[in-house]
């Protein structure tokens, strides 16, 4: 059994590849079972077999405690996590090959938060990973792509469980970005270049020094160009997945 954890930024598209990647798993004859951990999701893109909206209730928790919108996602997540123990059970009860959790479109009150260890301590037993989401048309520029390199180390950091980059959406934005991104993360030559030639001596001086800190890290950790509405990318991440978690590829039927 693969856990696999999706987590990034607002508008990353992580719903959107929860469902796309289970519908091609499925397609290869994988079992997978799907997770929803985001209780403020007015819909989503696919049929969660488990959705923490059936155990608390985001709007009531905001109306009844006078809560703002972040501050109601982070009681009702802390509601959850009192009952880790009977969500473990649920989710650990099924036996699949993939079990494929959505995370809370605001990534730094899950990845920042006790709450957010203690699901990826307590779902799922063994053979653990997380996708960590990029944003191609975000990233295309030097500076952002720095920005988001450090947040994927702290992520990295925070968790402790192996990782994957996803380069998302690739097919909403033009080629060029794509090669541009992929020839920063391998070569930190190349981005510093780039980060000189683009920014402002103040910030040319900040980014260089976040990413000479930061890539040493990240450059560890693959990235995939993936996309959701097309289902590139989703062998590469099939494979990239078996070999991250260290146990062989899995044979597709």
């Amino acid at each position: 059994m693969y856990v696999i954890f999706i987590i990034g930024t607002a508008g990353s598209g992580k719903s959107t590849l929860a469902g796309a990647f289970s519908d091609w798993l499925r397609s290869q004859e994988q079992s997978t079972l799907l997770v929803n951990l985001d209780p403020a999701a007015l819909t989503l893109p696919y049929e969660p077999d488990i959705d923490i909206r059936e155990m608390v209730d985001y709007e009531r928790i905001m109306m009844t405690k006078k809560l703002g919108p972040n501050a109601a996602l982070i009681a009702t997540l802390r509601e959850v996590a009192r009952h880790i123990e009977e969500l473990s059970e649920e989710v650990n009860s099924h036996n699949v090959d993939f079990i494929i959790v959505d995370t809370p479109g605001q990534l730094e009150l899950f990845a920042y938060r006790k709450e957010g260890r203690l699901f990826t301590k307590y779902l799922g037993q063994d053979r653990k990973v997380m996708l960590f989401l990029l944003d191609p048309m975000f990233c295309a520029v030097a500076r952002n792509f720095v920005a988001s390199m450090f947040l994927a180390s702290s992520v990295y950091l925070t968790f402790q469980l192996p990782m994957i980059q996803i380069l998302n959406k690739i097919d909403a934005v033009p080629k060029k970005y794509i090669n541009r991104i992929e020839r920063w993360s391998e070569s930190i030559d190349s981005l510093l270049i780039d980060i000189e030639n683009r920014s402002s001596k103040v910030l040319m001086h900040l980014s260089r020094e976040v990413a000479q800190a930061v890539y040493d890290i990240v450059s560890s950790i693959p990235i995939i160009p993936v996309s959701s509405i097309t289902m590139e990318g989703f062998p590469e991440l099939h494979a990239m997945l078996t070999r991250v978690v260290g146990e062989g590829e899995i044979e597709l039927r």
